[in-house]
């Protein structure tokens, strides 16, 4: 339906349907009626660029002239092709290239002073004959036998254990046996337990496969690792050993019985060693893709482990499989490898990948090319595919991977697809029947079956295969071939190495990029990973990754970062460059790649046995290496140099190590030219002669270099720096160099032929070292350069370049030293008026007594609140009716799980649940009305403003009796019921729409009136004070606080009101992404008795949030944890006097004044949490310094210099005012609001502190704009991560602002234009809203001119705002008018000086206030 309009079109409506469903699936689109061949065709990446630019504009609606503009283009196209191969009419289409100018080639015979030319062939030493290495471990007699089959005819593999053992329907007995008779969890389902517990089944399973016709099976080990048998609680070692010593033993039995009664076909124990549950490139963190739920050394270890015990049971063979993660199987093969260097001898290794679906993909992402370049090192006897497909989906994949690989390829498929069960129907015949093209086509040496096959398929499947030959191993071309999630296969253009040459991107390197080493350094790793991705989308072909700086953990850095490119798969889609002086960094950054990496690097610095160390682990790894031209006697320059260590290591890495010579990569140094040093002059021709001459005595190697080190003199010079990289790029890819670490984007842009031409005839005298002036005469011509301009299009400075410039005038430079002229020099403190003496503010809204008496008991012990309703409730297994009870037993919705329904329903339940609480010592507990809003309600079709008001004011009846019953009988110890305020289940900083960010569920407005009806019902009930709580976005949390702001200054009392956020993870962010301390900064203006953070963590996570709360909040601060981490079933397993013990921190630390439970908590953890804290002091209030403190995503405190305001200058700024930025103005009237979030997202990376937004103009409507584009920027947390200003001469249009902002702003402006009254009405909401606020210069008579004017309206705003508003004085901000000077009118001449003397003046007598001006 969706391209119905372009029918008849094929290319245009196939690209739809291929975008629309990426896009839609990424929002969670399960299914579609769709032409499937097509669907499965149409690629997202590979449809035609310029085609998706035209589908893209039309499907996010993204400009009015889209449809028109997609029409012109379909009708130049071949309306048959497809939208991944598109064609163009006869006579349409790209208009081709122009035919370039005919430019004369060089001459081929050099004269002497070409001092790059190649030297005649008969001058030069002959290339060395190196000796073939040797392997040290030697291979058992299995490698030949095994061999010889495969040579002959296709082996046939076992089938599967776990079908096998269903049928013998085992009982938990079965799993236990004697000796795990009393082990303390369930053990049924652990299948390889049974090599212990029930041999006798393993066994028979085993005999069956054989006597159907297996030559190998597999010993029954494929979770025998101690990771996996955590599950079952058994991750011990002797259990692990005896597990796989014992299911080896059993194996090799069976197989020497089958192979005793027929000698002439042998059979084969393999060694099955499983993935793992653990994956080691995809986080178990949605919040945290970095994180990872173990560690590579684990994996290795635990693989390690398993190896040692197969190996002591016998095995003939290992079979590494199911690899649903390469790095999971890199990490089983560096393990195997390590074991058999110990062990020296080997056996042969299997290895078999798992692709989950028709993407051909491996769960981490692989295509399976790529996860053969990532395991080849490993030297596998037979790679493969098993599991997750039938075979006849395996059949193009197996049909790739016998192309790619030089060793033998196997499959064993699953019994066709699952069906609805999850049960496998297809019947052996059937499943042979399928299996039949892989013989045919002559793919496999080896088949067998995987999950739902039994002897009865493996009987056909043996039947099938002999009648066929199988696959022959055939010749594969020697390529340095690398892996991110697709194969980069290097095939170098020997007649022009530049066609071919390797980006090696260097953005990703501290060294190469200052904004990427502050991204690192600030911890802002979202920003470095966006830098990543942009080398990757200007053409870097591998992402050099290197993070040496003092001032940066390499080894923690590099691991975070790693892991973050992994999870990003338009990064890692391309090989890493992992890249470090310190081989543990850089074997940190191998451990977390899946694909083949270079590795960067290693030098016979510290001497050849540390060298052949770190040259072994690194082939271990798989990865490519760089050799630095270092040794012992330190940096190869010279020529000679060069080729003498790079040779030597060379004959090292091939004779000693077993190095695939196409994986060694030389770095012969780039070293820097143009320092004006003579013995620096040689060096570029020093490494092009050098690259040329080591590439033919050192067969297959290849050449790199950091090329931003050749120019590095020159920095600060873009066309120089940049034409240098070019020429010398130019020459060296001549001469052989294969890669370098550059600037992706410039490199491809600076085209050697394009180079100005008398820049490059400057360049090249340098850098083949023509002349002894060069240098000079380069540095006299960079200096008439513009900069910033670039090698092939050239700009000079003005009055420089070609044509000579005219002498400049001579211009007087002003006087140092004013005169009495100065006009703004400060005046003596004895001619000064004094700072007046402002009246306090008095707070006509008046406290109830619960301030005083909460306060009382806050000095001097630590408060408890109850514990968690919920589970509370669970305890009593309530049905449907009691949820229903007479009122609601004919309501139309389900109302089971609605719990705060039960204070009308079952309202003995609650007390019965409130009164435990506070017998098990709780001093504050909370109305059963977490979700007793018309929002919430919704969901149960309650949303009725009489049963709301009812949940509520019963709720509060029901606690308010607990708490008077209970003080009755200790009035020492009053207990006080505090109105539960939860957050809704709408959030006003998030859309929940993904097309569209600035989508809001509800609004301001609606959350405000829903909480304004509920706090009122909540007083009329009785309760003492208020707890807004779960608060996972801020917006919320300040909606709440002004609708009970609003609801107290209409009752004229006010009772306290406890505020708590939720952090969602150990970023210590909200689920809207505020840290700690910006949230406290959102919320410090509603002045909250206490603060605090409840849910989401277990206590020892909350630790360091909680001290960081209690670091910056002025008022008391409390906590009320999880009872620990939820376990896999969502339930909470910590006990009370665990819990109590993780939260002994915060009393012991002074960080709190109360404390409670929250998910999982009852009675018992309540009552252990209150005898913990009785021994106790609650923390001290403590001074907090009085200062400005906004917020976006994270806080902005502005402590001024004081001495140097310049230097703690906040810019605002202006490009997204529609008055200050032509630009925007034009993308907000268009519509274009994403362009007008690219100048927001422009103007934080340029340095702007608060974001100015203003949509004052007559073509926009300001409230919708303001709306729409303040959510916008919500949505983006590179933008949102600052303060927002909200701009307006329309209040109505700022006050929509600040209703979708999280985040403290200013607010700007209110003026005294109106009069008094309505000033003090915009002043009051404004602060009610949290904001900051800019005052203007204006009353009932103008705007101020003069420096008195401008002083008096200021003061007489301030005086009123903090004595009848009580505006925080810290967040008054006054603009006392940057007018317009140099107009030729006299009396505008003095406004600047005004203004500046005006400045000084009010903040002396406005003690706190803030300047700010429009500049």
């Amino acid at each position: 339906n969706l391209a119905f309009s372009f029918r008849g079109n094929e290319p245009v409506r196939r690209g739809f349907h291929s975008a629309f469903l990426y896009h839609a699936c990424k929002a969670g689109m399960d299914m579609g009626i769709v032409n499937s061949a097509q669907v499965e065709e149409d690629v997202y990446e590979k449809i035609d660029k310029t085609l998706l630019k035209h589908v893209e504009d039309v499907l996010f609606n993204r400009d009015p002239d889209a449809t028109e503009a997609m029409l012109n283009f379909a009708a130049t196209l071949d309306a048959k092709s497809g939208p991944c191969a598109l064609k163009y009419k006869e006579g349409c289409g790209p208009v081709p290239a122009a035919e370039p100018l005919f430019v004369a080639s060089p001459k081929e015979n050099y004269t002497s002073e070409n001092k790059i030319a190649p030297k005649p062939a008969s001058e030069l030493p002959p290339v060395p004959e190196y000796a073939t290495w040797v392997d040290p471990v030697k291979p058992t007699a299995a490698f030949a036998m095994i061999n010889k089959i495969m040579e002959e005819r296709i082996m046939v593999i076992d089938g599967a254990m776990g079908t096998a053992v269903q049928a013998y329907k085992l009982k938990e007995e079965d799993f236990r046996g004697e000796r795990f008779k009393n082990h303390t969890h369930d053990l049924k389902g652990n299948n390889d337990i049974l090599v212990i517990t029930r041999p006798d089944v393993v066994e028979e399973i085993h005999m069956k496969y054989l006597e159907a016709g297996a030559d190998i099976i597999e010993t029954n080990t494929f979770n025998s690792t101690m990771i996996s048998q955590l599950d079952y609680e058994l991750d011990q070692k002797d259990v692990v050993y005896d597990l796989n010593k014992i299911a080896a033993q059993l194996a090799k039995k069976c197989c020497v019985a089958m192979t005793k009664k027929d000698p002439s076909r042998p059979r084969f124990a393999a060694g099955a060693v499983g993935p793992t549950n653990k994956t080691l490139s995809v986080s178990p963190s949605v919040e945290n893709p970095a994180f990872r739920g173990c560690t590579y050394d684990e994996i290795v270890t635990a693989y390690y482990e398993q190896v040692e015990a197969l190996v002591d049971g016998g095995v003939d063979m290992l079979l590494v499989e199911t690899i649903f993660d390469t790095l999971n199987a890199k990490a089983a093969m560096f393990a195997i490898d390590k074991f058999f260097a110990n062990w020296g001898q080997k056996i042969p290794v299997f290895v078999s990948g798992t692709i989950v679906d028709n993407s051909g993909r491996t769960l981490s992402g692989q295509t399976n090319e790529a996860f053969w370049n990532s395991m080849s090192h490993s030297k596998p006897i037979a790679i493969g595919l098993n599991c997750a497909l039938g075979a006849k989906d395996m059949v193009p994949y197996i049909e790739n991977l016998a192309k790619a690989a030089d060793c033998w390829v196997f499959c064993y498929p699953n019994a066709g697809l699952p069906n609805a069960m999850g049960g496998y129907d297809q019947k052996g015949h059937e499943m042979a029947g399928d299996c039949r093209v892989f013989p045919e086509k002559g793919l496999i040496n080896a088949i067998g079956g995987c999950c739902g096959t039994t002897e009865d398929h493996i009987g056909e499947l043996a039947k099938m295969v002999s009648e066929f030959k199988p696959r022959k191993k055939h010749p594969v071309k020697d390529l340095m071939r690398l892996s991110g999630l697709e194969p980069f296969n290097y095939d170098p253009n020997v007649s022009n190495y530049r066609k071919t040459f390797i980006n090696l991107g260097e953005r990703c390197n501290v060294a190469g990029s200052t904004i990427f080493k502050k991204a690192i350094v600030d911890g802002n790793y979202e920003k470095a990973l966006a830098i990543a991705l942009k080398q990757v989308e200007n053409g870097a072909h591998v992402i050099d990754v290197n993070m040496d700086d003092g001032l940066i953990d390499g080894e923690a850095a590099m691991t975070r970062f790693v892991n973050l490119m992994v999870s990003e798969p338009d990064v890692c889609k391309v090989p890493f460059m992992i890249d470090s002086s310190k081989f543990h960094v850089v074997e940190a950054g191998l451990k977390c790649s899946q694909g083949k990496c270079i590795m960067n690097s290693i030098s016979l610095k510290g001497g050849e046995e540390e060298f052949l160390k770190h040259a072994t682990v690194v082939k271990r790894h798989g990865a490519a290496v760089v050799v630095m031209a270092f040794d012992e006697e330190g940096q190869a320059a010279t020529e000679a140099e060069k080729v003498r260590i790079c040779m030597r290591a060379y004959k090292l890495l091939v004779e000693k190590v077993g190095f695939n010579p196409q994986d060694i990569i030389f770095d012969p140094n780039i070293l820097t030219i143009g320092t004006g040093m003579e013995e620096h002059n040689n060096y570029a021709v020093d490494f092009i002669n050098a690259t040329r001459e080591i590439k033919r005595l050192c067969p297959g190697c290849k050449i790199s270099g950091g090329v931003s080190n050749l120019a590095f003199s020159f920095r600060g010079n873009e066309p120089v720096r940049r034409g240098f990289h070019s020429a010398f790029l130019y020459h060296a890819c001549k001469a052989g160099m294969d890669m370098g670490i550059v600037n992706s984007a410039q490199v491809e842009e600076d085209v050697y032929e394009k180079i100005d031409k008398t820049l490059l005839k400057h360049v090249e005298d340098v850098l083949f070292n023509r002349d002894p002036d060069a240098t000079e005469a380069m540095l006299n011509f960079a200096a008439t350069l513009d900069a910033k301009s670039g090698p092939c299009a050239l700009k000079y400075k003005e009055g420089c370049g070609p044509v000579p410039a005219a002498e400049p005038l001579f211009v007087a430079s002003p006087k140092e030293n004013y005169t009495s002229e100065n006009k703004i020099a400060p005046k003596p403190a004895s001619e000064l008026p004094p700072v007046p003496e402002y009246a306090t503010w008095v707070d006509p809204v008046k406290p109830t007594a619960a301030f005083a008496m909460i306060n009382k008991i806050m000095e001097e012990r630590i408060m408890v609140i109850d514990g968690a309703m919920g589970t509370a409730v669970q305890a009593y297994k309530l049905k449907e009716e009691d949820f229903r009870g007479e009122r609601f037993k004919n309501h139309t919705h389900d109302l089971k799980g609605n719990n705060d329904i039960l204070v009308i329903t079952r309202p003995d339940v609650v007390e019965e649940i409130h009164m435990k609480y506070l017998e098990a010592g709780a001093d504050i507990i909370e109305t059963n009305t977490f979700n007793s809003t018309m929002i919430s309600q919704l969901d149960y079709e309650l949303d009725q403003k009489d049963v709301v008001y009812d949940l509520n004011k019963i709720a509060a009846q029901l606690a308010k009796k607990c708490c008077v019953a209970m003080t009755k009988k200790d009035p020492s110890r009053p207990r006080f019921a505090a109105g539960a305020v939860g957050p809704t289940n709408k959030t006003l900083s998030v859309s929940p729409s993904v097309e569209n960010p600035a989508f809001r569920g509800c609004t301001y407005d609606e959350i405000v009136t829903a909480y304004y009806e509920q706090v009122e019902a909540l007083v009329d009930g009785g309760v003492d004070m208020l707890l807004v709580e779960t608060i996972f976005d801020t917006l919320n949390a300040k909606a709440a606080m002004f609708a009970i702001d609003k609801f107290f200054a209409n009752w004229g009392q006010k009772i306290p009101v406890f505020v708590s956020g939720t952090i969602v993870d150990n970023s210590g962010r909200t689920l809207s992404g505020q840290t700690n301390e910006a949230f406290w900064n959102s919320m410090s203006h509603s002045k909250p008795i206490a603060i605090g953070l409840n849910c989401a963590l277990g206590a020892k996570d909350m630790v360091p949030y909680i001290e960081n709360l209690a670091k910056a909040a002025d008022c008391w601060v409390f906590c009320y944890p999880n009872a620990g981490l939820p376990n896999a079933m969502g339930g909470y397993d910590q006990k009370g006097h665990e819990m109590a013990g993780d939260c002994r921190v915060f009393p012991e630390k002074g960080l709190i004044n109360a404390i409670g439970g929250c998910c999982g908590t009852t009675e018992d953890h309540i009552g252990e949490l209150a005898k913990m804290v009785s021994e106790f002091k609650p923390r001290k209030k403590h001074p907090v310094k009085d200062l400005m403190r906004l917020s976006g995503l994270e806080p902005f405190n502005y402590d001024p210099n004081v001495s140097n305001y310049r230097k703690t200058f906040i810019n605002l700024g202006e490009r997204c005012n529609v008055a200050g930025s032509t630009i925007f103005k034009k993308a907000i009237v268009d519509g274009n609001y994403e362009k007008a979030l690219a100048i927001a997202l422009k103007q934080v990376e340029n340095g702007a502190h608060v974001i100015d937004v203003n949509m004052d103009d007559g073509l926009i409507d300001g409230e919708a704009a303001m709306t729409r584009f303040v959510n916008l920027m919500v949505s983006e947390p590179d933008v949102c991560k600052v303060p927002f200003m909200i701009d307006s001469s329309k209040f109505h249009v700022v006050e929509a602002g600040l209703k979708c902002s999280q985040g403290k702003c200013i607010m700007n402006s209110i003026s005294l234009k109106g009069g008094e009254e309505e000033f003090l009405k915009h002043a009051t909401v404004v602060k009610r809203h949290g904001a900051a606020v800019v005052v203007m210069a204006f009353d009932e008579e103008g705007q101020a001119a003069t420096e008195a004017e401008k002083v008096r309206i200021c003061m007489r705003a301030y005086k009123l705002l903090v004595e009848k508003v009580g505006f925080n004085p810290q967040d008054i901000i006054f603009d006392p008018n940057i007018l317009t000077i140099g107009t030729g009118m006299e009396e505008h001449n003095n406004y600047a000086v005004d203004f500046i003397n005006a400045t000084r003046e009010i903040k002396r007598l406005c003690p706190g206030c803030k300047i700010s001006g429009g500049v």
